[in-house]
């Protein structure tokens, strides 16, 4: 009897097995389909941030790039994005497009700035095709696992394609301050002097740009202990490295362990396979946890976080939707995303009037593109808390007419549920809530309206006037034109907006003194970089610290920075202040 229940079991795990392979198989034929789609490839409609739009002939080619081209224009050469810098594939609608076609589009996110490319297919079935071999594509790359160096060269080669703006394959001068600005390195620096008189002998290809930003970051101590330790100061044996720890570190290691510190660093197979450690592998091993000087209980939030909020300095952003300057550059919602990525916890929203009778987000008064306010809480929702639990805040620059402002309401709700924080504080409350209490919350920062304040649904003067207004102080002679043709002085504001805000109810400063009468803990005030830098000057900045230590305070950049360069926020820590914002994170 167990005999026959075998024969019969047998053959049915066997057909199992042929079944599951035959699926495999499938699938491989249909991604080899897919790629081979993308290499002969397909027009496409491509829409730029502003909805503008342009045919555009795609393909994949030999050497795993993306390549796009205008087939008018045959003189002009094709744009190349490789593969490995494509960070997502999406389908979600927060590219410019219309309904009908949102079946037919998607958008690429290249590189870590988030530089998007928004498409959209002649079909449905070509779209799913080009999705589907893109994504294979880079799950390919991705098994590859990138080391150190690589990401390295990664990383040079996207500083090299952004500082080269004419795209001649050469960076000059000019080029080489402002990639340095984008670094935040002063220009009056000892380095930037430097890097400054090595460009201005020649233009650098990128094999020179390579060299010369390895100069300047070389570690000179490091070189110096691998050639004390290694015998031929090309390469460490494991009795060195042991001879290293035990002298330098004051470690003594077993055999095992220093052959997988090599195997995790030494990036040469050859060398790996020889449990021997190069130069560039012996830099490598002081990125590994191990070698991190904090303590490993230190490594991650170790801090009491359970006192009020206004106690702590929390990781802002200014104008978080612009990709570059705060004139004319492209506005995205995949900017929060990348942000948030990266632990920032307040971001900013400047809301305007749309056209089409929904808010939108751009930088007033500018020439900067403009992306749906629905987009964007989208995007902040998204990402909020992949990264840290703590609280996301809201800046919300309002400059809204009452109907947009009661979708604005309509929005947030919607977005994030039971995460936006809309019920009151306790009524004996004395003190903002802790990080933790707020744990996963969205808090929105604005204005907000007593409760006896009438009519019940809307309220006029002025008092929008605390909102400030950032945008009307840039140094620029065109923005003060507009400025003067479009600012409003008075306004109103919508219930609805106004009882989405608990803490963080923003209240124009005009003297301590005045904050300490009428201000409580749930408020918060805005200053530009020049006001809080005086306030600092008065008295070494010993009210400002008393200011702070009940309330928050945010601290913008001065309107002639109109290059997204960032201030320098140590003196505003100095003072207590929590939230000094950056252009650029």
């Amino acid at each position: 009897m167990v005999d026959v229940e075998e024969k019969v079991e047998k053959p049915a795990e066997s057909d199992h097995k042929e079944a599951e392979g035959s699926r495999e198989a499938q699938v491989r034929a249909e991604m080899d389909s897919a790629v081979s789609v993308l290499e002969e490839g397909s027009m496409f409609t491509k829409v730029s941030s502003a909805g503008r739009r342009f045919q555009r002939h795609f393909y994949v080619d030999s050497s795993l790039t993306l390549v796009y081209s205008d087939p008018k224009k045959c003189w002009k050469s094709p744009v190349h994005y490789p593969i490995k810098d494509i960070e997502q594939i999406s389908e979600d609608d927060y590219g410019p497009f219309r309904k009908q076609e949102k079946v037919r589009s998607f958008t690429v996110v290249i590189g870590e700035r988030g530089k998007t490319l928004n498409l959209i297919a002649k079909s449905e079935l070509i779209k799913d095709t080009w999705v589907r071999g893109l994504r294979s594509l880079m799950n390919a790359h991705a098994d590859l696992m990138e080391g150190p160096v690589e990401q390295e060269q990664k990383w040079l080669k996207e500083c090299f394609r952004k500082a080269d703006k004419n795209d001649d394959g050469f960076i000059d001068k000019d080029e080489i301050v402002n990639w340095l600005k984008s670094l935040n390195v002063s220009s009056e620096s000892k380095l930037a002097r430097y890097v400054k008189e090595k460009a201005s002998r020649q233009e650098l290809d990128i094999d020179e740009f390579v060299a010369l930003y390895k100069e300047f970051s070389a570690r000179m101590e490091l070189g110096e202990l691998f050639n004390k330790y290694a015998s031929d100061q090309a390469q460490m044996k494991t009795s060195e490295l042991k001879e290293f720890f035990r002298k330098e570190q004051g470690q003594e290691l077993d055999d095992s362990v220093l052959e997988d510190i090599i195997a995790r660093s030494e990036q040469c197979p050859k060398l790996k396979d020889q449990n021997r450690l190069s130069k560039v592998g012996f830099n490598i091993m002081f990125f590994l946890p191990e070698m991190n000087v904090k303590r490993p209980k230190c490594r991650g939030v170790y801090q009491d976080m359970k006192q009020p909020l206004s106690h702590y300095f929390i990781n802002s952003s200014h104008n978080t939707y612009l990709k570059g300057n705060q004139l004319n550059s492209d506005s995205s919602s995949r900017q929060y995303e990348r942000v948030l990525t990266h632990r920032c916890r307040c971001v900013e929203l400047d809301v305007w009037d749309g056209a089409e009778g929904k808010p939108v987000v751009y930088h007033g008064y500018t020439l900067t593109t403009k992306i749906p306010f629905k987009d964007a809480l989208r995007a902040i929702e998204k990402c909020a808390f992949k990264k840290s639990k703590y609280p996301v805040i809201l800046s919300i620059e309002n400059h809204c007419s009452v109907a947009q402002q009661v979708l604005m309401a309509k929005y947030l709700r919607k977005v994030f549920g039971d995460k936006l924080l809309v019920e009151p504080l306790p009524e004996d409350s004395t003190a903002l809530p802790s990080p933790e209490q707020l744990a996963g919350r969205v808090i929105v920062k604005g204005k907000k309206l007593s409760a006896d304040m009438l009519p019940a649904d809307t309220v006029g003067g002025d008092l929008m006037e605390s909102d400030s207004d950032e945008a009307a102080d840039i140094d620029d002679d065109d923005v003060q034109v507009r400025v003067k043709e479009l600012k409003k002085v008075t306004g109103k504001l919508a219930r609805e907006l106004s009882d989405c805000v608990v803490v963080c109810q923003t209240m124009a400063f005009k003297s301590f003194e005045e904050s300490a009468m009428k201000s409580t803990f749930a408020n918060l005030s805005s200053f530009s970089e020049s006001n809080a830098l005086k306030l600092i000057e008065k008295d070494g900045g010993r009210r400002y610290v008393q200011h702070n230590a009940y309330q928050l305070s945010r601290i913008y950049p001065a309107g002639k920075r109109v290059d997204s360069s960032n201030y320098n926020p140590v003196p505003m820590w100095m003072a207590g202040c929590q939230v000094p914002v950056a252009f650029l994170l």
